[in-house]
């Protein structure tokens, strides 16, 4: 499933992409709005480069922006516990306390009840698909806005809900399934975060190791962004004292790596790292 996940944001993020166009007048206020939120969502770097650089004859920018904004909306979701940010804490504390004190599989029944009741209170079966969609859509929009398209989140909806709503239909089950139905072990997403060193045996470089041997030498690849989410499992050693775990990856996240700046000719190969410095 996630690997169907995956491949719903990345068809999405491909046909915003082939539709992209600049705007002959775009609106300041918007922009700085926008520009604003999208460094919130992504960070400095990849804000900076969508404002900075022409997207009209190469697009691949937005393309990763937009695969890396999707693929970590998506994880939030299928992590979450009930989709409340300030009771996840509080339920994440609670469990790991759990997998230390019990066996795996009484910890992982009172994960599976505590996400499915508290979801029931909270929600009482309602569909949560529409305005996480709508959610993504103004996220869309902002990256889109930032780059020098008009357009707002109306009409991004209006162009994708269909394949939108399909994205979050698909996270919402999977965060049902590994939350509510799974108990023996933990299956967790995995998305890598910006700026941390490329390790190949935990992620895979989306374009195959080209990129990574682009740059100044001696340069050390960093995370740009996550292109598809990874997915790892975690279970308790029988017999443990102090619930020591063993991990399985059962499928290691694709990242984008910053030397990608000097593969397309953004930067030369004299400047540092776009992860250390701002591009312009």
């Amino acid at each position: 499933m996630v690997r169907t996940l995956n491949l719903e944001i990345s068809e999405v993020a491909t046909q915003v992409t082939n539709s992209f166009h600049v705007a002959q007048a775009p609106e300041p206020e918007r922009v700085v709005l926008a520009f604003e939120r999208a460094r919130e969502a992504m960070g400095p770097v990849m804000a900076e480069l969508l404002e900075s650089i022409e997207h009209q004859d190469d697009p691949i920018l937005i393309d990763i922006a937009i695969k890396a904004d999707m693929v970590g909306f998506a994880a939030e979701i299928v992590s979450a516990w009930d989709f409340q940010h300030q009771s996840k804490s509080v339920f994440t504390g609670v469990y790991k306390q759990m997998l230390r004190s019990e066996p795996h599989i009484v910890a992982g029944q009172w994960r599976s009840h505590a996400q499915k009741y508290s979801k029931q209170r909270l929600y009482n079966g309602r569909d949560l698909a529409t305005g996480f969609a709508h959610q993504l859509a103004e996220r869309i929009a902002d990256l889109l806005t930032v780059a020098g398209a008009f357009t707002t989140t109306e009409v991004v909806y209006a162009a994708y809900a269909q394949h939108l709503e399909t994205i979050v239909r698909t996270s919402l089950e999977l965060q049902r399934i590994i939350g509510e139905e799974v108990i023996s072990c933990d299956y967790e997403v995995l998305m890598v975060h910006f700026d941390e060193v490329f390790d190949s045996d935990q992620m895979d470089d989306i374009y195959g190791g080209e990129v990574a041997m682009t740059g100044p030498p001696g340069m050390v690849p960093r995370v740009l962004s996550t292109a598809d989410l990874g997915l790892r499992r975690v279970e308790t050693i029988a017999g443990s004292t102090d619930g020591d775990t063993a991990v399985t990856m059962l499928l290691k996240p694709k990242v984008v790596l910053d030397t990608i700046v000097y593969e397309l000719g953004l930067v030369d190969d004299e400047d540092p790292s776009p992860s250390t410095e701002t591009v312009m």
